[in-house]
């Protein structure tokens, strides 16, 4: 995903959750970070973000960084998902725990996120 693209899709996520009431944040750097792209928090409960802007049928997520994101969930609590914004579909919110492990990546195919993809907006 380029880097203007994915922005433009993580400050449309971050106005999304604005309006639905959570306060958000956006990671600086992400991707070269542990954190992941958007944090929001409503009522004490915490939800991040890993944000792609992708119109291929996979999306894959190397494993360095699925590692980082899962310690990084391990010490904020946070639910952590992927959040896939597809062209002409919306966004999809699948728990990262749920992608599958393929070769040196994690991977979930469009296929896969319109059954998992949890309801959050």
């Amino acid at each position: 995903m380029g880097y203007k693209k994915g922005a433009r899709a993580e400050r449309e996520l971050m106005e999304l959750l604005w309006n639905r009431g959570y306060a958000v944040v956006r990671s600086a750097g992400s991707g070269n970070t542990y954190a992941p792209d958007v944090i929001a928090i409503r009522e004490g409960a915490v939800l991040a973000f890993e944000c792609k802007a992708w119109k291929k049928k996979e999306v894959y997520i190397p494993s360095h960084q699925m590692e980082k994101m899962l310690e990084w969930r391990k010490r904020s609590g946070a639910e952590l998902y992927l959040a896939w914004k597809y062209p002409y579909r919306g966004w999809f919110f699948i728990p990262i725990y749920l992608l599958t492990k393929r070769g040196s990546n994690y991977v979930v195919t469009l296929e896969e996120a319109e059954v998992l993809s949890h309801s959050l907006l």
